[in-house]
């Protein structure tokens, strides 16, 4: 699935920057949910071939941090090194602009624990459901971030990373509940499926960050890679049909032309995003039975962990560069082709390394290397 996971990534440059020779993919919104799925599905098939055994947790976790951290902090860094400089060129901070603007305001535990945060990545999903009071300088809860002033989410250094949060929180779950039988998941499903049913139009919470940040209600699509694994052995000793391709070639047209499709509106507004998800469980372990032994798949789907978390300050280097010149229209363009060659140097320096090291702890316990 690794082409699949590139194109998802790169489809939240765009969102986050423009469109790529006019395409879009899936947006933002529903790539950030087809990779909760591609989450839930890999985690899953891991955990019952690789790391088995209850033995194994803190193996499991201990690698998938080795695989989100150290990446991470390098962006981290880096993005602190540019906006130093950044200062000490333009007299402007870029992404720490809002800690010069509100040093003088925000408390002493408010910052730490921000500072903590950024150092963690746990809570930066959490940071979207709070915001920040300029006269007392503490944070206080508040249901549609986009109302405060200043916005909280503006003193991540990483702003893309709150995803990790919430992949982290799986993380640690994961082992507990995706071995169960598949009626306790489609339970767990329903359950995370009436959260959310209940939060939209109970309470009336319709808005962002709770259409795809509030973990409860987002339980459901990593469960949903679940019962996709679970459909994945189903097919796996079954020969690839006709019709398997078919159902992956239709998949990979609503991916790349989803902004044509005709959105639903009013209390409908999420039907269209989930009548995907559901198919998308159907095309997943299709996708995956036809491209496991491919190599080229495997390589290409190690760039969308990279893509992800650089992005952002990629588009914030370029903006400055292309505003001086007049090609802010073909800031999309940019933006892919950057995000895609410093991922691929990132990969090389930083991931193919700490891969083997992953791999090697992983045959010492006696586990398979092979996935």
């Amino acid at each position: 699935m690794g082409f699949l996971r590139i194109i998802l990534a790169l489809a939240i440059v765009v969102a986050h920057s423009g469109s790529f020779f006019g395409l879009k993919f899936t947006g933002g919104i529903v790539s950030v949910e087809l990779f909760y799925m591609i989450s839930g599905f890999y985690m899953t098939l891991i955990l019952n071939r690789k790391y088995i055994g209850k033995e194994n947790y803190m193996l499991f976790l201990s690698n998938r941090f080795l695989r989100i951290y150290p990446m991470y902090w390098v962006i981290l860094g880096m993005t602190l090194i540019i906006s130093t400089l950044s200062y000490a060129v333009f007299n402007n901070w870029g992404i720490l602009n809002t800690y010069a603007t509100y040093y003088d305001v925000i408390s002493t535990g408010t910052l730490v624990s921000l500072i903590v945060t950024n150092l963690v990545v746990f809570g930066q999903d959490v940071v979207m459901f709070l915001g920040l009071d300029p006269v007392k300088g503490t944070m206080f809860f508040t249901s549609n971030f986009r109302n405060t002033d200043p916005q909280l989410w503006r003193f991540l250094i990483v702003p893309q990373a709150w995803m990790m949060g919430l992949e982290l929180l799986f993380y640690l779950i994961a082992p507990f509940v995706v071995r169960r039988k598949t009626i306790s998941i489609l339970t767990l499903i329903i359950a995370s499926m009436l959260m959310r049913f209940y939060v939209y139009f109970y309470i009336g919470y319709a808005n962002d960050p709770w259409t795809y940040r509030f973990f409860p209600s987002e339980l459901a699509l990593f469960l949903l890679g679940t019962i996709s694994y679970k459909l994945f052995c189903f097919f796996e000793k079954k020969e690839i049909q006709r019709l398997n391709y078919f159902v992956v070639i239709v998949f990979f047209v609503l991916v790349f032309f989803w902004q044509y499709i005709p959105p639903s509106t009013g209390s409908y507004a999420h039907i269209k995003n989930w009548l995907f998800y559901f198919f998308a469980c159907i095309a997943l372990p299709l996708l995956f039975q036809i491209t496991k032994s491919w190599k080229i798949d495997k390589h290409i789907g190690e760039l969308s962990y990279p893509i992800y978390i650089v992005h952002m300050l990629v588009i914030s280097c370029i903006s400055l560069v292309i505003d001086r010149f007049g090609y802010q229209s073909y800031i999309g363009e940019f933006s892919v082709a950057m995000s895609i060659i410093i991922a691929f140097i990132l990969v090389k320096l930083i991931s193919d390394p700490i891969e083997k090291i992953r791999q090697s702890r992983v045959v010492l316990q006696g586990g398979s290397n092979k996935i």
